[in-house]
C-alpha cells in the first residue's frame, strides 16, 4: 500500500481509519458505529438513493459490508493507496472474491471471481469519518459484467 501524508499532518486519521479497516476485513462490521459519525453524510448516498439523505446512514454501510461477505464468502479488501491532507483522506481500495454466496445488490451468485474497485474521499472530524464523496458502487462489478450481461448504465439501443 502507499501513503502519502502532508508534510506537518499526523497521521492521527490515517491510523483511525487503518483500525477501521482492519475491523471491518476481520468481519466487525459494527466498527461502523465507531468510527463513522452519526451525522456522517455521503454524497454518492444523496446523488444515488436521494430518499435515504438526511438520514443515519451508517446503518448502510453496515449492510453493504455484510452483503459483500455474503455474497463472496471468500473476499478479500486492500486498501492501495492513502492520501493525506488536513482532514481529508484520499482512498483507492480494492474488493476481490468469487460469487458464490448470496445475491450481491439485485445480481445472483455467478460462481466468477470479481474483482471491485474504488476510491472514496474521506473528511474526518474528532477521530471520525463525517463526509463521502465517491462513485457510487458498480452493482455489476467488473467481472459480473461479462456473467450476467451489461447492466444499468450500458447504453441503450439507438432506434432505427
Amino acid at each position: 500500500m502507499l501513503i502519502r501524508t502532508q508534510p506537518g499532518t499526523s497521521n492521527r486519521n490515517l491510523t483511525r481509519l487503518g483500525e477501521y479497516s482492519a475491523r471491518m476485513a476481520a468481519g466487525d462490521y459494527d466498527a461502523v458505529y465507531e468510527y463513522f459519525a452519526p451525522e456522517f453524510a455521503s454524497h454518492t448516498t444523496e446523488r444515488v438513493s436521494p430518499a435515504a439523505g438526511g438520514a443515519d446512514l451508517r446503518p448502510r454501510e453496515h449492510e453493504y459490508w455484510r452483503m459483500a461477505k455474503t455474497a463472496f464468502p471468500d473476499m478479500e479488501f486492500r486498501v492501495d493507496l492513502l492520501l493525506e491532507v488536513d482532514d481529508l483522506i484520499v482512498s483507492h481500495w480494492t474488493l476481490t472474491g468469487t460469487h458464490t454466496g448470496g445475491p450481491f445488490y439485485d445480481v445472483p451468485p455467478s460462481g466468477e471471481r470479481v474483482t471491485i474497485n474504488g476510491t472514496a474521499i474521506l473528511r474526518m472530524q474528532g477521530g471520525r469519518v463525517v463526509e463521502h464523496w465517491g462513485g457510487p458502487h458498480c452493482m455489476y462489478g467488473i467481472g459480473l459484467v461479462r456473467t450476467v450481461g451489461p447492466g444499468p448504465h450500458a447504453a441503450a439501443p439507438r432506434p432505427a
